[in-house]
């Protein structure tokens, strides 16, 4: 939801706002998921309906449409957008009405309806908006994103290695795979990485901590098969976990890249979110904090 305190606010593209303004009155998680406004979380907003609306004070209407183009302008976000011309303006009264159910906040202790800002709603606008019969889904623009149709769900992938033999164990959902350069530089942060994995109720492990196969890569593929989640440490750029990393990606396991310098995370990587560390004390300790929940999070997914 775009609003403003502009009553020409919409009337021509492009809109401008402070970026600050991007993510108030918008729930936690998906604060989280959209504030760092990179390639992947700017796709996803392009994807979504947008509810264009004015502060209160303005008494005009509310629109709905799309955004076509996101980009970051000094300290603003400026924002391409469109009408949908299948859908009629909803009248101000009837915004006021629909507030509530928009999640935009407008009791006596909420300042949403007075504030100019961009926010994230975790409602489905479109079938709200269906529901309500303020507008028919089957008439909407055929250049609205959101009237794209989902793909058909796909055959689950079959992987058949050709050089590594599938192990006979079944997937242990609290196994952490921890792939890391073999040097005793890192003992200290698997150490840490083990803690994570205790806290959160979960058991870490490491390649050369087994000696099952005479083939160390066997070994390795064999971890990554029966765990459920795989921490790798890019730092030091070393190509054998970017090629662990690979394989733990290949087989659908949830993948935590931790690395000691953002250089060490490679281009095609970076759009992944990764957790960076100091290899001292402290900043063990705060890895350690980090991991926790995220492992939390990835055990019960």
């Amino acid at each position: 939801m775009l609003m403003s305190g502009l009553d020409a606010a919409f009337d021509q593209s492009p809109w401008e706002l402070e970026k600050g303004r991007f993510g108030e009155y918008t729930d936690d998680d998906l604060r989280e998921r959209f504030l760092s406004l990179d390639g992947k979380a700017i796709q996803e907003l392009l994807s979504l309906p947008a509810l264009f609306w004015h502060e209160t004070g303005c008494k005009k209407a509310g629109r709905i449409g799309w955004l076509d183009e996101i980009k970051h302008a000094g300290r603003n976000l400026q924002a391409k957008f469109a009408f949908d011309p299948f859908i009629p303006e909803i009248p101000f009264d009837m915004m006021l009405e629909l507030a509530p159910s928009l999640d935009i906040r407008m009791g006596k202790r909420e300042l949403e309806g007075h504030r100019t800002h961009w926010a994230v709603k975790n409602v489905d606008l479109i079938a709200f908006l269906d529901e309500r019969r303020i507008i028919d889904r089957r008439r909407l623009s055929p250049h609205a994103p959101y009237l794209i149709p989902k793909t058909a769900a796909r055959e689950p992938m079959q992987v058949s290695p050709k050089v590594f033999e599938t192990p006979v164990q079944p997937v242990d959902r609290r196994l952490v795979a921890v792939m890391m350069p073999f040097t005793a530089g890192f003992d200290r942060v698997y150490s840490a990485i083990s803690q994570a994995a205790e806290s959160a109720g979960l058991h870490a492990q490491k390649a050369n901590d087994i000696w099952e196969h005479s083939v160390l890569i066997q070994e390795i593929f064999s971890l990554i098969y029966r765990s459920h989640v795989v921490v790798c440490d890019f730092s030091g750029k070393n190509p054998n976990v970017f090629y662990e990393a690979g394989i733990a990606h290949m087989l659908g396991r949830h993948v935590v890249p931790i690395t000691q310098h953002h250089d060490d995370v490679p281009f095609d990587l970076r759009h992944h979110r990764y957790i960076q560390y100091l290899n001292n004390g402290e900043g063990l300790a705060t890895l350690a904090s980090q991991l926790s929940p995220r492992l939390v999070t990835l055990a019960a997914s």
